[in-house]
């Protein structure tokens, strides 16, 4: 088992409802253990991404802006489809 310290942090009063509630439906043990297992695969990615990086370079900045406004357009899109918009 991983040794744990207890820390502080402040969200969104509409993201602690949503852990409590996914806590409350057996999703995790407790709101820590539900921020753990979503942090954790971001941990992983950024080492991934600075392995990368120090091995290959960094992206160059255009290459950046332009994955930024993919993922921006594809979080809109998700966002407009959870939403029940029409499609566009």
């Amino acid at each position: 088992m991983s040794k744990t310290r207890q820390i502080s942090i402040t969200l969104p009063e509409d993201l602690i409802e949503t852990i409590k509630a996914a806590v409350d439906r057996g999703e995790a043990r407790s709101v820590s253990s539900y921020i753990a297992s979503r942090l954790a695969p971001g941990v992983v990615m950024d080492t991934l991404f600075a392995e990368w990086d120090a091995d290959r370079g960094a992206p160059a900045a255009e290459d950046r802006a332009w994955a930024d406004q993919e993922l921006e357009r594809v979080f809109a899109e998700q966002a407009k489809n959870a939403r029940g918009d029409s499609a566009a």
